[in-house]
């Protein structure tokens, strides 16, 4: 191999790490909606129950519970949106989400970038934050899973203003129903 194609394909693997760098503090990584999702089933409701399981930071249960329902979006796709919650750790009846919270060894290694779950020699192996929090949100409507994310934020308190983004993000994720990229007749 040249200097030059050597060079060349150093700067193109540090570009990408940077990408992946930036992109693994605070996102989304993985979402699906199923065709049973039913944004009518949605609109039906008085107020959507949530059950938030875990802790973030030191705060857990109501507390939680309340800081999810406060960070969550007053409507989605026009459709106004109000959330009860439920019992900690209790499933709730009916339609309904579920937030869970874990600190970072909560989430598998896969969902770590490749450059950070590797040494390569050059930037590391990666260790997440003490305050980084894996999230995962699951809707379930007429007793089926129809959609669920996961995210990863690092945050200290439910109050951090990265905590509250992650949260309307996920929300709105899971509560819009499917994209052109769920429905497996576009694919």
């Amino acid at each position: 191999m040249s200097r030059t194609n050597i060079f060349s394909l150093t700067v193109k693997l540090l570009s990408a790490a940077s990408l992946i760098i930036a992109l693994a503090g605070c996102s989304s990584y993985h979402t699906q909606v199923t065709g049973g999702f039913s944004d009518s089933a949605l609109a039906a409701h008085g107020a959507l129950p949530i059950q938030v399981d875990g802790k973030v930071g030191g705060v857990q249960g109501a507390p939680l519970a309340a800081a999810v329902a406060a960070a969550m979006p007053s409507s989605v796709d026009g459709v106004k949106l109000q959330y009860a919650q439920c019992e900690a750790y209790t499933e709730c009846a009916g339609d309904h989400l579920v937030w869970t919270f874990g600190p970072p060894e909560a989430r598998p290694s896969s969902v770590h970038p490749p450059a950070l779950s590797y040494n390569v020699n050059l930037i590391g192996p990666y260790e997440p934050a003490p305050n980084n929090v894996a999230v995962k949100v699951a809707l379930f409507q007429g007793g089926h899973l129809v959609a669920s994310a996961s995210g990863q934020v690092d945050a200290n308190n439910p109050d951090d203003p990265a905590f509250k983004s992650l949260i309307d993000e996920m929300s709105a994720q899971v509560l819009e129903g499917p994209d052109w990229l769920d429905q497996a007749d576009v694919l």
